[in-house]
């Protein structure tokens, strides 16, 4: 039997419940710690290989998998792999830049790999990046995504299990609920 990514985040330890305040400033029920998953290669293995499902099913002809370092590197590695083809990254700082790595020659058909995407401004980078260096970009691939990517097409394995609200909307604040995680940036 397979297990949903939303599953196996649960069984990993990786859903954390309570008031939460995320990075952008939005208030939800809780947030997705991926330590527990990047740190375990079985788990992440595990959830690479939905994702490499779904990438193939959206962008069969994609030449070029991208993670952007930290996780999203480890995790793109992890997604290639399944699906036999090579990987880059891309440093998306305060100037974007490849990872000496791997620098691919261009054109290549791009999808960016990710694991959660709060705010979206690494992967807009490093999509804006990837055109200018003369590859097109097919979409982004992540496990759960936040934020609007228009006009990038984009999959994702689940929708958030904690939706995220304005201060203003949020149901804790209103019965006075003390913050249990604050600056959270999944």
């Amino acid at each position: 039997m397979t297990l949903g990514v939303l599953e196996l985040l649960r069984q990993a330890g990786a859903l954390r419940q309570g008031h939460t305040v995320l990075q952008g400033g939005a208030h939800a029920d809780g947030w997705i710690d991926k330590g527990p998953v990047m740190r375990d290669p079985g788990t992440l293995d595990e959830v690479a290989l939905l994702q490499a499902g779904q990438l193939r099913g959206a962008w069969p002809d994609a030449t070029l998998l991208v993670g952007v370092p930290e996780c999203g590197a480890v995790l793109a590695a992890f997604v290639a792999r399944h699906l036999r083809l090579p990987v880059a990254f891309v440093r998306v700082g305060e100037a974007p830049a490849w990872h000496r790595m791997h620098v691919p020659v261009a054109p290549q058909r791009v999808v960016i790999v990710e694991d959660l995407i709060g705010t979206g401004r690494g992967v807009r980078t490093a999509a804006a990046f990837l055109e200018g260096e003369g590859h097109t970009v097919l979409g982004v691939s992540a496990w759960i995504n936040r934020a609007d990517l228009s006009p990038l097409a984009s999959q994702t394995l689940a929708a958030t299990p904690y939706p995220g609200v304005p201060e203003n909307r949020c149901l804790h604040c209103a019965q006075g609920a003390q913050v249990a995680f604050r600056g959270v940036r999944e």
